[in-house]
Formats: C-alpha cells, sequence, structure tokens
C-alpha cells in the first residue's frame, strides 16, 4: 500500500466516517469511476473545496487491492486485537477460492457462498469477481442471490458494503440500493440455517471460505469466552478462536459443501486443537492441508499459517504437503502426501510429512521409552512479576544482597533468597555463573512441600524484603488483572515448581539448533525454561549427547511447531514423545566418554535405524 495512504488511515484512524470517505472519494478520482445513483456511495464522496478534500488527491493508482488492504488497515486497534481482523493477501484469497470451487459440483449460478468472519468482505469481493467471470449474473444478482457474510464488527459490515458497491460501480453497475446479505452477529451464537429462508432450503451453504480471526484466548472477550462452550472443538486447553470457526464452518454446509480457510497451522499439534483434531478424525472429512511451515504470510501477525480445503465428502486419508508463497500458485492441489486418519493420534498430534519422514518419526517414537515416561520434565516457577521477585545483585554485603529497581538501591536478606537461571538465554555450562540471578523465595526454604510466609514472619525475620514488597505492593495486587487470590499478596502466581531440586538439564521453550545445559546445583531454581531432573548426573549427561544430536534435532524438526527464523517449540509436549533408544554398557560408555558430534550423530542414527 501506499505511504500517502498509510499516513492518512494513521491520521483518522479514531474517525470512521471521515476515514471511510477519505479512502471511497480517493479511490473514485483514481479510477475515473462515475457515481450517479447509488446512495451509500454518494454519501460518502467528499465535495471540493471541503476540510478533507486535501486528502483524497493522492498521485497513485489505487487497486482493489489497496482498497481491501486500506480497510482492515482501518479497523481500531483495539477491535483487531479482540476480533483478528488480518489483512489476507490476494493470491491467498484467489487460490482458496479458485481451488475450493473446483469441488463444488453443482452449476456455479445456484452456488450459496458464505464468509462467517467476513471483516471488511476481501473473499466475499473475490468470490463475487469468480461468480461474475463465471456466469452470466450482475452483480446485483451475486450480492443478493450468492453470497452472505458474517461479522462481529458493525464498522466491518459497513465497509463490506462500501466495497462490493464499489466493486459493482466499477463494472459499470450503479443501482440506487444494492441488496446484500449481510448480518452483523457473532459467529459463535448465529444459526444461518434458522435464520435463512434460502440457505435453509439448500440444507446449508455449498461453500464457506475465509480467514478465521487470530484471537490468542487471552484477548477473547467475555461474551464469547462464555460462546465456546457451545462447540465440542473447544473442550481441551484453552483454545484459541479460530478453532470453532472449523467447526461452525462445517455445521452449516450441506453434505456436498466445501469449506476453505486459511488459518494457524498449529492445529494438527497443538494441545488445545485436540478436540478438533478428534471430530476432523471422527468425521473423516476429505481434508487437504497446505502447510506453510516457518514462513510468515502476515506482515503483522507472528501466527504461522496453513491453506484447509475441507470437502464433506467422506475419506479414509489426510492430504497434506508443504508449500512456500512462491509456489503455491504453480503446484496448486496436486503432489500431495496421503495419510490415512486411522494412523493419526489426534491426542498426542498429528504427524503430517512425506512417507520416508513419518516411518524415521515412527521408528525413533518406539525405540525404548518416551522421554517424558523416562524423565521428569518440569517448566519453571511462575511469579508473575519476575521483575520484582528476579534480580542481579549490583553489590552485596555480608547479611544482604543489593537490590536496584530503578535507581532506587533495595537491601535483600540473603536468607530469603534463592539462586535461580533462565534456560531460554543458556546455551553452555560454562554460561552458569554469569547468567545465575537471585530470586526472593517468600517460602519456607528447603521443606516440602513448600509453605507461603505468613506477613508477620516475613515482616519479623525480613523487615528490609518485606518493605521492598510493600513498595511494589499495588503492581503485585494487580496480577491476572486483580481477580485471583494467591494466598497472600506476596506470594508467587503460580505454584508450580516451587519444590523441584536436584541434578538437571536446562533447556529453552524455543530453539533453532538443541542445547542441553547440566547443573549440579540441586537447589537452584528456574524460570522461562525447561529443565530434565534425574537423581544420576551420569544419567544426564549421557542423556545430553542423545538430545543435542542429529536425531533427535530431526525429530524437533519435524514434529514441533515451527517460528520464524528456523527456530521450534521446545515445549513438553513436542519433546517428550521422543523415545530414548536402549543402550547396553558398551553404548554408555561409548557416550560418556570422548565420542565426537559426528561419532555420536553416526552411531545414533544406526541405533535408531532411520535414514536421514
Amino acid at each position: 500500500m501506499q505511504k500517502e495512504l498509510k499516513n492518512i488511515i494513521s491520521i483518522f484512524s479514531e474517525d470512521e466516517t471521515s476515514l471511510n470517505k477519505i479512502i471511497v472519494s480517493a479511490f473514485i478520482q483514481a479510477n475515473g469511476i462515475k457515481v450517479r445513483n447509488n446512495t451509500l456511495i454518494k454519501s460518502l464522496i467528499i465535495v471540493e473545496n471541503s476540510e478533507l478534500s486535501q486528502y483524497t488527491q493522492l498521485d497513485v493508482k489505487l487497486t482493489f487491492d489497496d482498497l481491501i488492504e486500506a480497510f482492515e488497515l482501518a479497523i481500531p486497534k483495539n477491535e483487531q486485537i479482540v476480533n483478528g481482523a488480518v489483512y489476507t493477501p490476494n493470491y491467498i484469497k484467489t487460490f482458496i477460492v479458485e481451488n475450493s470451487f473446483s469441488k463444488i459440483e453443482k452449476p456455479h449460478q445456484n452456488v450459496l457462498v458464505a464468509d462467517i468472519a467476513c471483516g471488511c468482505g476481501a473473499f466475499l469481493y473475490t468470490v463475487s469477481c469468480k461468480l461474475k467471470s463465471e456466469t452470466n449474473k450482475t452483480f446485483y444478482q451475486i450480492f443478493s442471490e450468492n453470497i452472505f457474510g458474517l461479522d462481529i464488527s458493525k464498522s466491518s459490515i459497513h465497509r463490506t458494503e462500501i466495497l462490493l458497491s464499489l466493486l459493482a460501480l466499477a463494472n459499470g453497475e450503479d443501482e440506487n440500493e444494492f441488496k446484500f446479505n449481510l448480518h452483523c452477529a457473532n459467529a459463535l451464537s448465529f444459526d444461518w440455517l434458522k435464520n435463512e429462508t434460502r440457505i435453509k432450503a439448500n440444507k446449508g451453504f455449498d461453500l464457506i471460505v475465509g480467514n478465521p480471526p487470530y484471537v490468542r484466548t487471552k484477548n477473547i472477550d467475555q461474551a464469547s469466552k462464555t460462546l465456546l462452550s457451545n462447540w465440542t472443538v473447544t473442550k481441551s486447553g484453552n483454545p484459541d478462536l479460530y478453532i470453532p470457526f472449523f467447526e461452525i464452518g462445517l455445521t452449516q454446509l450441506n453434505d456436498n459443501g466445501v469449506l476453505g480457510y486459511i488459518t494457524v497451522n498449529s492445529f494438527y499439534k497443538s494441545v488445545n486443537s485436540r478436540q478438533l483434531r478428534k471430530y476432523l478424525q471422527e468425521k473423516e472429512y476429505d481434508l487437504s492441508i497446505i502447510d506453510f511451515g516457518h514462513e510468515k504470510l502476515f506482515e503483522k501477525k507472528s501466527a504461522y499459517t496453513c491453506i484447509c480445503i475441507i470437502s464433506k465428502k467422506q475419506s479414509t486419508t489426510v492430504s497434506f504437503k508443504k508449500e512456500s508463497s512462491s509456489t503455491l500458485t504453480r503446484n496448486g492441489l496436486k503432489s500431495f502426501n496421503k495419510i490415512p486418519y486411522k494412523d493419526l493420534d489426534f491426542h498426542k498430534g498429528w504427524l503430517l510429512n512425506d512417507n520416508a519422514i513419518i516411518e524415521n518419526i515412527k521408528r525413533i517414537e518406539s525405540a525404548g521409552k518416551p522421554l517424558g515416561e523416562k524423565y521428569k520434565i518440569r517448566n519453571g516457577i511462575a511469579t508473575l512479576s519476575n521483575n520484582i521477585y528476579i534480580f542481579k545483585p549490583v553489590s552485596e554485603t555480608e547479611e544482604y544482597f543489593i537490590l536496584d529497581q530503578n535507581g532506587k538501591k533495595y537491601e535483600i536478606e540473603k536468607g530469603i533468597c534463592r539462586d535461580i537461571i533462565k534456560p531460554n538465554i543458556l546455551k553452555h555450562e560454562y554460561e552458569i555463573e554469569t547468567v545465575k540471578e537471585k530470586v526472593i523465595y517468600p517460602y519456607t526454604n528447603r521443606i516440602s512441600p513448600p509453605t507461603l510466609m505468613n506477613e508477620k514472619y516475613l515482616k519479623t525475620n525480613f523487615p528490609k524484603t518485606h518493605k521492598y514488597l510493600l513498595d511494589n505492593k499495588e503492581t503485585l495486587l494487580s496480577r491476572d488483572k486483580g481477580n485471583s487470590d494467591y494466598g497472600a499478596w506476596y506470594a508467587f502466581g503460580r505454584t508450580q515448581a516451587l519444590s523441584d531440586k536436584g541434578y538437571k538439564l536446562l533447556f529453552p521453550y524455543m530453539t533453532k539448533n538443541p542445547h542441553f545445559v547440566f547443573t549440579d546445583q540441586k537447589d537452584m531454581l528456574i524460570y522461562c525454561g525447561y529443565a530434565i531432573f534425574n537423581e544420576s548426573h551420569q544419567e544426564l549427561k549421557i542423556l545430553k549427547r542423545i538430545l543435542e544430536s542429529k536425531v533427535f534435532e530431526y525429530y524437533m524438526a519435524n514434529t514441533s511447531k515451527p517460528y520464524s527464523g528456523g527456530f521450534f517449540s521446545y515445549a513438553k509436549n513436542y519433546v517428550k514423545n521422543f523415545g530414548i533408544c536402549e543402550l547396553n554398557e558398551q553404548d554408555r560408555y561409548f557416550l560418556s566418554n570422548g565420542a565426537t558430534k559426528e561419532e555420536v550423530d553416526e552411531f545414533l542414527i544406526d541405533k535408531y535405524e532411520i535414514t536421514i
């Protein structure tokens, strides 16, 4: 999009009426569109010499794609967070619409198509263009007879009306008013089959396309959180908002219907999507997934995506392949790998890849006991206010560590502190002493399970620390938006990992290459990362060689959630199923006595009987 238009959107971001007028007027002028009859667009045209007319003189050619992007960018920031609106690149919309239509057998002039989270109408625009090119229908007829839109945002529905009206006007259709099938409502509770006679007569839609809302659990508004319980696929974990849109869409299709989405690619692996996987597996829908891996298709979203095209006709297999944005259009719907539904585990996560990789992963996972069963894997503590509890002393005395908070020095009694480390920033053993920190630990030390100190005890025995915490009481009370009871205002936000101690291997939440750091500091706590515990330091050092091998790196690259820059998630759910191969005494001696990295890799590839 042109920089000049972006600046205008920024200036008028809180003035929807003026911004709509500027965008529409600039588009009409740039494209020489004449408007004589259409009431909606005429109401948005800025007259000459008005105070807004200076913003409509853009020395650029504005395309419909520019217009769509402008409308999406103009959505208020608070709505983007809560409603998950995001601009979808044109080639993605076109690919989904073209390839979804190819699966519909009835005459396209009679199809009923919907976008149930339509935003500003980008997919409905693409569908309308598709139907116009294939039928003799006018846009007036297409809008009233073929396409339907739903969105929770009233302003987005209004912009959809504007976009479609401009599409018709640009093609010579200047009606006083177009009839639209657009509704402002929450898709989690809106039932098309009960509200639209034509859809009911058709036994549902023939096609539903779109980009379900990208809203994390923590950002879902309370009304939608309540409605989530109405859907089967939201019964596990903390579901993100896109998850129920699969079930919503599929239940609104007729028996021959097709669904085409661009959505988050973690649904076939993540814990909070277990019920969605189970739902799709039990229904045995004809599902095709095109995975973009860690390529970011959306500039302002960190989500990693895939295209899903689902026909309600049954299939015994899932079709899967990986593509990039540069190869998508060229390769289309071909060269898929077919994975039988019966071979997929909805609880563990679907293993989708080409056959050679799937066979390797199966061999790895079946070699000995899974990592999560053989060893204790623990997350770190969660204070929910690390900048208050965790610190690097700027100096110390015999009795106190000196803490510097925004230039103010506090004395913190050494007796209430414990060592703590952040595995997320750790790669080597020699770094431990450099990055190790202190944590204020208001619990009875070295008693299992730890007991929270009462405030009188805290104040009497650790008065300096109590004073410091009092100075931060307001911040501590605001954790979890002030809605949680931790037992006391100075307690940690969660009680996890308080009693964890022992020899351990430390590793991060995500990394490019596996690195596991051994420490014999049994009492040291961790935060922002994971630890694998065992009573034998020798056992952990052998495990370290296995987990830093090419075999484990290969396993994670093909089973874990990808992030940009070649990073992969090392969350417990992704590492726990890695099989720890059986080792005899000779094997153990080899791994623990100076074998090189290359020798270990070669040894383990042979041990796991895989080909990399």
